[in-house]
């Protein structure tokens, strides 16, 4: 099957990676699947991100490729083994046209090829987690990542990062349902803190392969940590928050609140408008929003003119940071919000031993340590920005 894949929005994709070394699975997946290592790897891939409901992405383009990835993860063997796999109806694929600059092509498991891995995999001990060969990434413009010099900063970097993902991977980090058995439960996954353009912009810590980060916000809540279920704390409005604190102006009460507007609807253009680098950028990704659904048709001029009207009335009620929406200014906050998160699991993961599971701004520890979380996280945005920031149950406001 190869027709285009289309993500709904929001949804988190699960870059091809490899997650498990699944060398003592190779010479059945051969003689079963018709592939080799690369495609033991892509196999697994695929069974995993079944269970999650989100195909995995892949790139068909050759400069995506290089000494950066996994040395698995080459582009001749990837193309080949997801081919073969696809023409052997083990895979749906959803491959994008030559050309497209929008989604990646995608692929995701058959029930057949989920059968039959399970009953590889049965009675088997559970695959081990794969280090990754770099756990530092800097990517250019077009997100494709780029060789860069190391300094003795992004070294002490790579040190917590690598100890960050020890504490993960010991962890059994398990969907709540214990009816959902399944071969390989486990969502521990190791990080990577991913920069873009230069050192000074991103460097959010992203999972490299399926993992709590890839499922929605909901299904989050039912997750365990070594059997404790979780909670996850998250920054209000984060952002502008920051935005605020730069201008040396106080947060304005309930940031998010716009008479006629719904609240949601008002967080998320706050926030696509802080990251856009136009306004004409802004204005298209908000009117496509589906939390503009009870005002008008997403995608439809009335939309548009929606879109318009509230970006007019964001800017009037934050009129003091103004000139800072839709200036590409998300990537240089996203760099002080990821090293808020390294200073928030430096305490937690390496001084105190609790397993901490970023979202970005938000994080999930065992609920039996919440306090220890909201303290960790209030601290480390002082020290990074010199402010308190509120932090709030995710989904509470």
């Amino acid at each position: 099957m190869n027709e285009p894949y289309y993500p709904e929005q929001g949804e988190r994709q699960i870059p091809l990676g490899v997650k498990y070394e699944t060398k003592p699975l190779w010479v059945e997946i051969e003689l079963t699947f018709g592939v080799g290592a690369t495609g033991a790897a892509i196999v697994v891939a695929a069974f995993e991100a079944f269970f999650i409901g989100t195909p995995v992405s892949y790139s068909r383009n050759k400069n995506y490729y290089g000494p950066h990835r996994h040395q698995l993860i080459k582009y001749k063997a990837v193309l080949q083994a997801v081919d073969r796999l696809a023409a052997a109806g083990w895979i749906k694929h959803y491959r994008q046209a030559q050309g497209n600059f929008g989604w990646q092509s995608a692929f995701e498991a058959t029930p057949e090829l989920i059968d039959t891995l399970q009953s590889i995999l049965a009675g088997k001990p559970r695959l081990k987690l794969a280090r990754l060969p770099q756990t530092t990434i800097l990517r250019d413009e077009n997100g494709k990542p780029i060789d860069y010099k190391r300094t003795r900063q992004i070294d002490r970097q790579d040190r917590k990062t690598e100890g960050f993902n020890e504490a993960i991977s010991a962890a059994d980090i398990n969907h709540g349902d214990p009816s959902n058995v399944v071969a390989m439960p486990t969502l521990a996954c190791p990080l990577a803190r991913i920069h873009n353009k230069n050192f000074g912009r991103g460097g959010r810590y992203f999972s490299m392969g399926a993992s709590w980060q890839n499922i929605k916000s909901e299904a989050r809540r039912a997750l365990t940590i070594d059997g404790e279920p979780v909670v996850e704390l998250d920054f209000d409005g984060m952002h502008i928050a920051m935005l605020y604190a730069e201008a040396g102006l106080p947060l304005p009460r309930d940031c998010h609140d716009l008479p006629g507007w719904p609240r949601k609807l008002v967080k998320v253009a706050t926030f696509t408008l802080i990251n856009a680098t136009n306004e004409m950028a802004a204005r298209m990704s908000i009117a496509h929003s589906e939390h503009l659904g009870e005002l008008a048709e997403p995608g439809s001029q009335e939309a548009i003119g929606k879109a318009r009207a509230l970006i007019e009335a964001i800017k009037h009620r934050h009129a003091p940071i103004a000139g800072q929406l839709h200036s590409d200014a998300g990537a240089r906050l996203m760099r002080k919000d990821s090293d808020i998160a390294e200073a928030v699991m430096a305490e937690l993961i390496l001084r105190k031993g609790i397993v901490a599971l970023p979202v970005h701004d938000s994080f999930l520890v065992p609920a039996s340590k919440r306090d220890e979380l909201e303290e960790a996280m209030t601290d480390a945005a002082y020290k990074i920005m010199g402010v308190y920031l509120s932090v709030s149950e995710a989904g509470t406001k």
